[in-house]
Protein backbone atom coordinates (compact mmCIF):
# COMPACT_ATOMS: atom_id res chain seq x y z
CA UNK A 1 0.00 0.00 0.00
CA UNK A 2 2.70 2.20 1.07
CA UNK A 3 4.42 1.76 -2.27
CA UNK A 4 1.55 2.30 -4.54
CA UNK A 5 1.09 5.78 -2.28
CA UNK A 6 4.29 6.65 -2.83
CA UNK A 7 4.19 5.80 -6.63
CA UNK A 8 1.14 7.67 -7.16
CA UNK A 9 2.42 11.16 -5.40
CA UNK A 10 5.77 11.09 -7.49
CA UNK A 11 3.81 10.70 -10.07
CA UNK A 12 1.13 13.29 -9.63
CA UNK A 13 4.34 15.61 -8.73
CA UNK A 14 5.93 14.71 -11.98
CA UNK A 15 2.68 15.87 -13.93
CA UNK A 16 2.72 19.32 -11.99
CA UNK A 17 5.62 20.59 -13.43
CA UNK A 18 6.07 21.99 -16.58
CA UNK A 19 7.17 20.71 -19.83
CA UNK A 20 10.14 23.33 -20.04
CA UNK A 21 11.33 22.44 -16.64
CA UNK A 22 14.63 21.06 -18.10
CA UNK A 23 15.04 24.35 -19.93
CA UNK A 24 14.47 26.55 -16.74
CA UNK A 25 16.87 24.71 -14.97
CA UNK A 26 19.57 24.90 -17.60
CA UNK A 27 18.77 28.86 -18.15
CA UNK A 28 18.98 28.92 -14.21
CA UNK A 29 22.11 26.77 -13.55
CA UNK A 30 24.22 30.00 -14.25
CA UNK A 31 23.03 31.98 -11.24
CA UNK A 32 24.97 32.72 -7.96
CA UNK A 33 22.21 33.45 -5.28
CA UNK A 34 20.88 31.12 -2.78
CA UNK A 35 17.49 31.15 -1.26
CA UNK A 36 18.70 31.93 2.41
CA UNK A 37 20.48 35.42 0.69
CA UNK A 38 16.52 36.08 -0.19
CA UNK A 39 13.97 34.15 1.53
CA UNK A 40 11.46 33.26 -1.18
CA UNK A 41 8.29 32.01 0.52
CA UNK A 42 5.30 30.32 -1.56
CA UNK A 43 2.71 28.82 1.18
CA UNK A 44 -0.14 28.89 -1.49
CA UNK A 45 1.37 27.62 -4.36
CA UNK A 46 4.50 25.68 -3.83
CA UNK A 47 6.89 24.51 -6.72
CA UNK A 48 7.58 20.82 -7.58
CA UNK A 49 10.73 21.02 -5.34
CA UNK A 50 9.24 21.73 -2.50
CA UNK A 51 6.52 19.65 -2.80
CA UNK A 52 8.63 16.81 -3.40
CA UNK A 53 11.28 17.92 -0.80
CA UNK A 54 8.33 17.81 1.46
CA UNK A 55 7.25 14.47 0.24
CA UNK A 56 11.39 12.93 1.36
CA UNK A 57 10.60 14.59 4.57
CA UNK A 58 7.56 12.25 5.30
CA UNK A 59 9.52 8.93 4.33
CA UNK A 60 12.41 9.88 6.45
CA UNK A 61 9.91 9.93 9.17
CA UNK A 62 8.92 6.95 8.44
CA UNK A 63 12.05 5.67 7.74
CA UNK A 64 12.96 6.97 11.17
CA UNK A 65 10.07 5.47 12.79
CA UNK A 66 10.61 1.97 11.23
CA UNK A 67 14.47 1.73 12.08
CA UNK A 68 13.35 2.88 15.80
CA UNK A 69 10.94 -0.35 15.80
CA UNK A 70 13.99 -2.60 14.80
CA UNK A 71 12.33 -2.78 11.15
CA UNK A 72 14.62 -2.18 8.16
CA UNK A 73 13.33 0.20 5.29
CA UNK A 74 12.54 -1.58 2.26
CA UNK A 75 13.90 0.27 -1.35
CA UNK A 76 10.97 -0.38 -3.09
CA UNK A 77 8.64 1.32 -0.42
CA UNK A 78 10.86 4.22 -0.06
CA UNK A 79 12.52 5.10 -3.67
CA UNK A 80 14.79 7.53 -4.47
CA UNK A 81 13.16 10.80 -5.26
CA UNK A 82 14.70 12.88 -8.17
CA UNK A 83 13.97 16.17 -6.63
CA UNK A 84 16.87 18.27 -8.24
CA UNK A 85 15.18 17.84 -11.79
CA UNK A 86 11.99 19.94 -11.02
CA UNK A 87 11.49 23.03 -10.54
CA UNK A 88 12.65 24.95 -7.31
CA UNK A 89 11.11 27.68 -5.55
CA UNK A 90 14.27 29.73 -6.33
CA UNK A 91 15.96 29.05 -9.39
CA UNK A 92 18.93 30.40 -8.73
CA UNK A 93 19.96 27.61 -6.32
CA UNK A 94 20.60 25.31 -9.20
CA UNK A 95 24.24 25.97 -9.78
CA UNK A 96 27.02 23.07 -9.58
CA UNK A 97 27.46 23.16 -6.22
CA UNK A 98 23.43 22.16 -5.48
CA UNK A 99 23.81 19.44 -7.90
CA UNK A 100 27.13 18.38 -6.23
CA UNK A 101 24.93 18.08 -3.35
CA UNK A 102 22.20 16.32 -4.36
CA UNK A 103 24.93 13.66 -5.94
CA UNK A 104 26.16 13.27 -2.57
CA UNK A 105 22.82 12.92 -1.03
CA UNK A 106 21.77 10.16 -3.67
CA UNK A 107 25.20 8.48 -2.88
CA UNK A 108 24.50 8.38 0.72
CA UNK A 109 21.13 7.34 -0.12
CA UNK A 110 21.71 3.96 -2.13
CA UNK A 111 24.37 3.74 -0.04
CA UNK A 112 22.02 3.01 3.08
CA UNK A 113 20.11 0.48 1.47
CA UNK A 114 22.89 -1.26 0.45
CA UNK A 115 24.75 -1.47 3.21
CA UNK A 116 23.55 -3.96 5.89
CA UNK A 117 24.93 -2.73 9.06
CA UNK A 118 25.22 0.24 11.14
CA UNK A 119 21.71 1.38 9.69
CA UNK A 120 21.22 3.88 11.89
CA UNK A 121 24.14 5.64 11.75
CA UNK A 122 23.63 5.34 7.90
CA UNK A 123 20.17 6.97 8.25
CA UNK A 124 21.97 9.56 10.02
CA UNK A 125 24.70 10.57 7.15
CA UNK A 126 21.66 10.32 4.88
CA UNK A 127 20.00 13.57 7.05
CA UNK A 128 23.63 14.57 7.01
CA UNK A 129 23.75 15.42 3.66
CA UNK A 130 20.27 17.09 3.82
CA UNK A 131 21.49 19.26 6.55
CA UNK A 132 24.65 20.47 5.00
CA UNK A 133 22.89 21.30 1.22
CA UNK A 134 20.14 23.15 3.33
CA UNK A 135 22.81 25.11 5.19
CA UNK A 136 23.77 26.50 1.90
CA UNK A 137 20.76 26.58 0.30
CA UNK A 138 17.05 27.12 1.67
CA UNK A 139 17.73 26.92 5.60
CA UNK A 140 13.94 27.49 6.41
CA UNK A 141 13.39 23.42 6.68
CA UNK A 142 16.77 22.99 8.98
CA UNK A 143 14.58 22.75 12.00
CA UNK A 144 12.41 19.96 10.63
CA UNK A 145 15.60 18.11 9.35
CA UNK A 146 17.30 17.84 12.25
CA UNK A 147 14.48 16.57 14.34
CA UNK A 148 14.67 13.64 11.81
CA UNK A 149 18.52 12.48 13.11
CA UNK A 150 18.23 9.31 15.50
CA UNK A 151 19.58 9.50 18.65
CA UNK A 152 22.57 7.01 19.27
Amino acid sequence: MKFVLNIFIVALLFASCSGNAEKKIIQASDSTKSCSAKPIKDPNNPKPMALMMRHMADNADSMKAELLRGENPDSVAFPFVRFYLVEPTDPSVLEPKFFENARLFQQAYNDFFRQKDHKKENFNAVIGKCINCHESYCNGPLKRIRKIVIDI
